[in-house]
């Protein structure tokens, strides 16, 4: 396509043929946006050109001192890259933490994540959209008293036998509380036990009214047997009953 503009194309004076040539080769430059593979000669700011090299729809700048990419028709797209710098600066896309903007992907606490960044692998997430033991954080001790078995048991066994037995419903830390008295002498003896081993401390009592105990265990995975042992130094009854158990928020026990 023609490239030539002719600006000078009418005066009293020229040849007739010569200006109408010189005005079919503007119209021509003009209606096919001075398509080319080179530079167009005499450019003016606003003056477009398509650069036949590269396949690319130009415009001059205001101060007609540089060319403006804007219609890759190699890809049928528009170029944005002159546009990044001032419409999507660096205090636009990473601004300061509480303020509004366009976030780039990276690690710091003020970049947004990607969908696999670690900190959204955290096991209490469900990801998969299911909730499992496994997910869910670990139980930490409280006063949010979950359930017991409250009967009154007894033993006169010498040594450590088991008396009462809950389970519980998920892993952590559980406050567990018991009462235990002895019957006319000697001295109670009551621990907590996990699965048939001790866990708990020692609890003693020489009261023969109800004296409460209670203790703060770790440990404890989704159904395991919390019990209580007891034993007496001598031939006579000790007692227990209450075993509760108490953590920081709603959860499952059972008997």
């Amino acid at each position: 396509m023609s490239q030539t503009f002719t600006d000078d194309c009418y005066a009293g004076g020229h040849v007739a043929a010569t200006d109408l040539t010189n005005m079919e080769a503007n119209f021509a430059a003009l209606k096919s946006a001075f398509s080319g593979a080179t530079t167009p000669a005499n450019t003016v700011a606003g003056m477009w050109w398509f650069d036949t090299t590269a396949n690319i729809l130009k415009l001059r700048n205001e101060a007609n001192s540089a060319w403006l990419s804007v219609w890759d028709f190699a890809n049928n797209k528009p170029i944005v890259t002159n546009n990044i710098s001032a419409d999507f600066g660096a205090a636009l896309k990473d601004p300061a933490a509480g303020t509004a903007g366009l976030r780039t992907l990276g690690t710091t606490a003020v970049k947004a994540c990607a969908g696999n960044d670690a900190r959204l692998s955290d096991t209490r997430i469900p990801m998969d959209s299911t909730v499992t033991y496994t997910k869910m954080g670990n139980i930490l001790a409280g006063d949010v008293y979950l359930g017991g078995s409250l009967a009154e048991v007894s033993t006169t066994s010498g040594a450590y036998a088991k008396v009462k037995t809950l389970y519980v419903g998920h892993k952590g830390t559980y406050r567990i509380k018991f009462e235990i008295k002895r019957s006319t002498t000697g001295t109670a003896y009551g621990r907590i036990y996990r699965n048939g081993s001790a866990v708990g401390t020692v609890q003693t009592s020489t009261s023969y009214v109800y004296v409460t105990k209670s203790e703060d265990i770790s440990g404890w995975a989704a159904g395991d047997a919390c019990e209580i042992y007891l034993h007496h130094n001598g031939n006579y009854l000790v007692f227990a009953k209450n075993l509760k158990i108490y953590c920081d928020g709603a959860r499952v026990v059972w008997e």
